[in-house]
């Protein structure tokens, strides 16, 4: 290699406006002003890397301090060009502001700015990465970044806009330069290799151009990586995709195929292939997921131009894909579990053993199952106890019923209520006396669920009488044996919780004495004794008078109220937290229950 030989990027750096690309409305607003000498005081270029600011700054300074300026294409052989080329110019000062951000360097910035030019006629200062700057600094540079000294102009670039105060901002002329187009990169870089007798296909071309983000010195630095290769021999795309990391498009392919064909074993085998030949399991998934919805795009899409315009496929490639008859719904669901695994890819100490995972699971995938199961959850025609059950057995969370939440509800408000509660339970003890025995051979259904609304609503707790009002099924009662049923294993034995079970044997033993009662397991088919909770009637809001000059006594009568309902509560259901609060908290554990 020779001493003097120049990377790419910098040896085609552009030197004037008509060399600038994709930038067509920040040279036409440069070129006006220049024309019309309308010269600003500060410039601000944003843009993302690569897109030409630094350029721009350069070339704009070249126009004003050319020997034939200010002119809109500089003669590049006078002094002042040579010095801005080279970037050692004395009247044209690029400044860091990375290296120098600190208040100091903005202070010998302002005493640069009093010295007149020497061989131009501005004397041109270029900040790159302005906001980098910190606030002392820009603070410092606010005045003069306003009023400058006269010939002295200000030339801002950033990646990051939004980090420079807006009082800077609010003192420059703003462009934002866009990032340059696919087609705009390849014309580039085929001149280029044209001129540097490069062999490149233009497949290749096309993906630099698709993986450099819209920025042109990217894709130059990455041309001039492969252009030792492309002097005996033609560069192809494989061996850019190979350069950047990326799985080339053929094994993508092949793993896909293997993985809707439901071949494990092959599926397997490629990802130990492609894990073999030196690719990280992350670096694989997220290949595999910008593959997979190329392949989407390409599916849902007849037009080739547009296929290409937003994917980095190329024709041949769309056709191959064309030729799979890939099913649309069965792509999104393999997507959509591979990024499902993708977040313990990321996390995991064993990503390889994750991505062979997340390859069995999208190979078995069962879409026709898991469309009769959505059918099934959502059938009207089903009861809400054989949904539920349904749901239980195909570990999916059954939709809570308003029916059931319903009861709970009003008897939550009954706690609020002691007043008619107590009214209730006399009218129930003239009823139905404790002392009084029940014939043993009950064999009216209406009478066993009386008896079994009397005991659940004898259930001092809240969330003990939602979950057997709501959860447990009442069979039969016969020779006072109460037999209860229960859709679930796990509900069962929540059922036999000493803390629940010992609440509703009290509850049994101060309505009917010498009643027991038996928990079973029940399916779909087996009859049930359908129970409608006994409700009270809503408390009557009663017309208080309120006080309007007397305060101390309002806050008296309140203190007197929620005293009177602390001694109205239970001593099992005192909690620490305020009526409205214990509330809450009763009729959510009673929805966590059924």
């Amino acid at each position: 290699m020779e001493q003097n030989y120049l990377p790419l990027f910098r040896k085609y750096r552009p030197q004037s406006f008509k060399d600038i690309v994709g930038q067509e409305s920040l040279v036409k607003a440069l070129s006006n002003a220049i024309e019309l000498n309308r010269i600003a005081n500060a410039y601000l270029f944003c843009g993302p890397r690569g897109t030409g600011k630094t350029s721009s700054a350069r070339i704009l300074a070249k126009s004003l301090n050319c020997e034939h300026g200010p002119t809109l294409e500089p003669c590049q052989k006078c002094a002042s060009c040579v010095d801005i080329t080279n970037a050692t110019g004395l009247d044209v000062i690029e400044i860091d502001a990375a290296s120098n951000r600190g208040i100091q360097d903005a202070k010998d910035l302002i005493a640069q700015v009093q010295y007149a030019p020497i061989n131009g006629k501005y004397k041109i200062f270029i900040i790159d990465e302005v906001h980098m700057l910190s606030n002392d600094a820009f603070n410092a540079l606010l005045k003069t970044f306003e009023e400058p000294p006269k010939n002295v102009i200000f030339i801002l670039a950033t990646t990051e806009p939004h980090k420079v105060l807006e009082t800077i901002v609010s003192r420059c002329q703003r462009f934002d330069l866009r990032r340059i187009t696919t087609d705009d990169i390849i014309k580039r870089l085929r001149e280029i290799s044209d001129l540097e007798n490069i062999k490149i296909t233009d497949d290749a071309l096309f993906t630099i151009a698709k993986n450099v983000s819209g920025g042109l010195r990217d894709s130059l630095a990455l041309l001039d990586q492969v252009s030792i290769l492309g002097v005996k021999e033609e560069i192809d795309k494989d061996l850019i995709e190979e350069l950047l990391g990326k799985i080339n498009f053929d094994t993508l392919l092949n793993l896909l195929k293997n993985i809707y064909d439901e071949n494990i074993e092959l599926s397997l085998t490629c990802v130990d292939e492609i894990y073999a030949k030196g690719n990280e399991p992350r670096n694989l998934a997220e290949n595999f997921i910008e593959f997979l919805r190329n392949v989407i795009l390409t599916i849902n899409s007849k037009d080739i131009e547009n296929i290409t315009k937003f994917t980095t496929l190329v024709k041949a490639d769309i056709e191959k894909i064309n030729a799979c008859n890939f099913d649309k719904d069965k792509i999104i669901k393999i997507l959509n579990t591979l990024i499902e695994y993708y977040k313990e890819i990321k996390v995991s100490t064993n990503p390889y053993l994750w991505m062979e995972l997340a390859s069995i699971a999208c190979a078995r995938l069962d879409l026709k199952e898991n469309k009769v199961i959505q059918k099934v959850i959502s059938n009207e025609q089903i009861k809400p106890q054989t949904q539920n059950a349904k749901a239980i057995a195909l570990n999916i969370q059954a939709p809570i019923q308003k029916e059931e939440i319903k009861p709970i509800h009003h008897k939550i408000k009954e706690e609020k209520q002691p007043e008619i509660k107590i009214e209730e339970q006399k009218q129930t003890t003239q009823e139905i006396q404790p002392q009084t025995p029940i014939s043993e051979d009950i064999s009216s259904k209406q009478d066993s669920a009386e008896i079994w609304s009397n005991i659940v609503s004898s259930i001092p707790s809240l969330p003990t009488r939602a979950f057997y009002s709501g959860v447990a099924k009442l069979i039969t009662i016969d020779n006072k044996v109460i037999k209860l049923g229960f859709l679930n294993e796990n509900v069962l034995q929540g059922a036999k919780s000493p803390s629940r079970y010992s609440l509703l044997e009290n509850a049994i033993n101060s309505k009917y004495q010498g009643f027991s009662v038996e928990f079973s397991l029940i399916d779909d088919n087996t009859k049930v004794i359908e129970v409608k909770p006994k409700l009270t009637q809503p408390k009557p809001q009663m017309n208080i008078p309120q006080p309007t000059q007397n305060p101390i006594k309002q806050e008296e009568l309140k203190e007197q109220t929620q005293d009177e309902e602390k001694e109205q509560t239970s001593p099992s259901e005192k909690r620490h937290f305020s009526p409205q609060v214990q509330e809450m908290i009763e009729q959510f554990n009673g929805r966590i229950i059924d």
